[in-house]
């Protein structure tokens, strides 16, 4: 049974007047009047007022209290999260300029920073591919056998039969602002090859640039619904090594210089992040004369004299018979990028104090909201200053261990107790560096990120949106959860250890874990928000990797891992209601439709529950009726006819998937008294599952 929280004084205002007016007659017996008209009863009525509020605080458990339970628990609230996102910069100095690693960038209030080193040449980028289409007539079968290559690569099914015009292209260049245009898919394109064009953005002399170092970002589109098929390539998003990239510089036709790969965030433009070449010494080199099939891509007029050089990124065939990885899908490319966080870095060093030797030594840096894992910390013991180590949990420290814990939202360092090692009486304790920050207000708009700290004459944008960023838990969310943290410690074994886990990576609204076969588990993941299908959310590929990941840290070593997104059924609703007198027709249509598409809603707190429409529950006309009929104002639901959508006829129930959930396609609410309801809305294709699993190789 639970436990009875004490109730220290549970005296109130009443038993505290009638104690006060008793004891008059001890100390005041020639005070008769104790009626309420007398100024004295007056003020020992305020002092039992008093009195009161300082018992009701007594009886309460101050937040600084809760949270030293939390901390002895081991399930002190979650961190803020940073967001992260891409900026690119731009200089007008002839010999380029150097941003460091760690170098502040602002959006309005909110502070970024540079994760990576960027030097920043007068250049641009721009990206580009050779989309496929068919003209004129194929000359020999070699030309016919290379157009069907095309069009498979193009995902267009065709047979030799039906191949009857030659191969032609035309470029796609990616613009300098992503946002609304479709991305470029570089597995679709004729040459399976995403070319870059270097260009000038000033008349300077760009030989300065040979040998050094380029910093090209790419943006790939990781957006669910448009990677249908990738369940055909399960280690795509999640492989432990990436495929290889070869980076190429074009001499002249058929002629090729490769160019080194110094770093790349990318992972062999799996994601999105930072690509850094090393040019060659002789660069520019760039050539005009085109014609062979391997050469740039023709490019618009206004492009064509800037350009530079052109550099060229493909696949290299693997060894033995292993497929050929594909290529991405691209949004953006730009020169001089860096990945940039939500983050401030403190380099100055800080001291805390000196150590008192006692047990469970606590001590405040100067910032809160620290990230963890970033605390570097030194104590002055005999012989010198030593380094400590951060730890997550003190209680598998022993007595030769130097470590330390950090409580992220207050800020806080922490020793450990009774047979740990801890700073002694004297050690000075200092932090040399650490990063602070995070935070849902971190996930800006794309341009939003304008200004450098000391940039030395750079400017800086972001040409696409910030993502990622997650408030810190609040006192209250953590001690709901206290008692399922405590169980799971972690771990995840059971599905609603799944369901939790999952529930705590930044963007997940919903977590749904089925069991799909001994060992093996599918999770379910719907987003908070999707600006391109508001009403049917679909995770993207960023999101469903991070669950991935999250949740392969705390599986058993011996489960299989499956994230995927949801499956929508498309439904037709058609809906005559009759209204009560008095009511407006348009309100309650409007109510109707409302509550429908509430009822319906794959997200809490909608659905019949309040936790989103289950999956695989069937969608019954009947009930749908049920709820219609609750809106104030509506006398009787004359008809409501429910059908998928694409399909004629109406139906009693729509039978649902395992993985489904359902999605109005379209929804016609009108007034009327008899009649059958025949929405007959023009067909919309069906909805289509995608996947992206988590690969067997690295769940065991």
């Amino acid at each position: 049974m639970p436990l009875i929280r004490p109730i220290l004084d549970d005296r109130s205002y009443e038993d505290l007047r009638r104690e006060l007016i008793d004891r008059i007659r001890v100390y005041a017996p020639e005070w008769t009047d104790h009626n309420e008209s007398d100024p004295g009863i007056a003020l020992l009525e305020l002092f039992a007022y008093l009195g009161e509020s300082v018992l009701f605080r007594l009886n309460q458990i101050p937040d600084a209290t809760k949270t030293a339970f939390l901390n002895l628990l081991g399930a002190e609230p979650r961190p803020a999260v940073p967001a992260a996102t891409l900026v690119a910069a731009g200089t007008t100095d002839p010999a380029g300029v150097q941003l460091l690693a760690r170098t502040g960038l602002r959006a309005g209030s909110i502070e970024f920073e540079t994760t990576n080193e960027v030097y920043v040449w007068p250049i641009g980028a721009a990206g580009a591919g050779k989309v496929v289409r068919v003209t004129g007539a194929a000359a020999t079968p070699e030309e016919r056998q290379r157009l069907l290559e095309a069009l498979r690569r193009a995902k267009l099914p065709a047979t030799t039969a039906d191949v009857q015009g030659s191969i032609a292209y035309e470029t796609t260049v990616l613009p300098d602002k992503p946002d609304g245009s479709g991305p470029l898919d570089v597995e679709a394109t004729a040459d399976h090859a995403l070319w870059v064009a270097l260009t000038r953005i000033r008349q300077t002399d760009l030989r300065l640039l040979g040998g050094q170092s380029v910093f090209l970002g790419v943006a790939v589109d990781d957006s669910l619904d448009e990677l249908a098929g990738s369940a055909l390539h399960p280690g795509r998003a999640f492989a432990a090594d990436p495929p290889a990239m070869r980076w190429q510089r074009w001499d002249g036709p058929g002629q090729w210089t490769d160019v080194p790969v110094l770093h790349d965030t990318t992972r062999g433009l799996t994601g999105t992040g930072v690509v850094q070449l090393q040019l060659p010494p002789d660069f520019p080199a760039v050539t005009t004369d085109r014609g062979a099939e391997d050469d740039p891509p023709t490019v618009p007029a206004d492009l064509g004299p800037t350009i530079v050089a052109w550099l060229r990124a493909t696949r290299p065939l693997p060894p033995g018979n292993e497929p050929l990885p594909p290529m991405p899908r691209v949004r953006w490319v730009g020169a001089n990028a860096a990945d940039a966080e939500q983050t401030r870095t403190v380099t100055a060093a800080e001291l805390l104090g000196s150590g008192t030797g006692d047990a469970g030594q606590s001590y405040s840096l100067t910032k809160q909201g620290v990230v963890p894992g970033t605390v570097r910390l030194e104590v002055e013991e005999v012989g010198g200053w030593q380094t400590w180590q951060e730890v997550d949990d003190l209680s598998r420290s022993g007595p030769e261990d130097r470590h330390y814990r950090v409580e992220s939202a207050p800020g806080l360092v922490h020793f450990g107790g009774p047979g740990t090692r801890r700073p002694q009486i004297g050690d000075r304790i200092r932090v040399l560096t650490y990063r602070y920050g995070g935070g849902a207000a971190g996930n800006v708009a794309a341009e939003a990120i304008t200004a450098v700290v000391d940039g030395h004459g750079a400017k800086v944008r972001n040409p696409l949106p910030a993502r990622g960023g997650g408030d810190a838990q609040n006192l209250a969310e953590a001690l709901d959860e206290t008692p399922a943290t405590v169980h799971r410690r972690d771990r995840a074994v059971t599905a609603d250890d799944f369901r939790a886990l999952t529930l705590e990576v930044p963007g997940v609204s919903r977590a749904e874990p089925l069991p799909t076969a001994p060992g093996a588990i599918t999770v379910v993941v719907f987003p908070a928000a999707d600006a391109r299908h508001p009403d049917a959310p679909l995770p993207d590929a960023g999101l469903v990797r991070r669950v991935a990941l999250h949740l392969d840290e705390r599986r058993l070593i011996t489960t299989r891992i499956e994230v995927v997104a949801p499956a929508y059924r498309e439904l037709t609703l058609a809906v005559r209601v009759v209204t009560r007198p008095g009511y407006q027709i348009d309100a309650v249509r409007r109510w109707v439709d409302l509550i429908l598409r509430q009822y319906l809603a794959p997200l809490p707190p909608y659905g019949p529950d309040g936790r989103g429409w289950p999956l695989g529950r069937t969608v019954r006309a009947a009930e749908l009726m049920a709820v219609a009929g609750q809106v104030d104002g509506v006398e009787y639901i004359d008809t409501l006819a429910l059908r998928p959508t694409g399909q004629t006829a109406a139906q009693p129930t729509v039978d649902l998937g395992p993985f489904e959930v359902p999605a109005i396609g379209t929804l016609d609410v009108t007034a009327g008294t008899s009649g059958a309801a025949d929405p007959a809305p023009p067909p919309l294709p069906p909805a289509t599952r995608h996947i992206v699993a988590y690969p067997p190789a690295d769940c065991g």
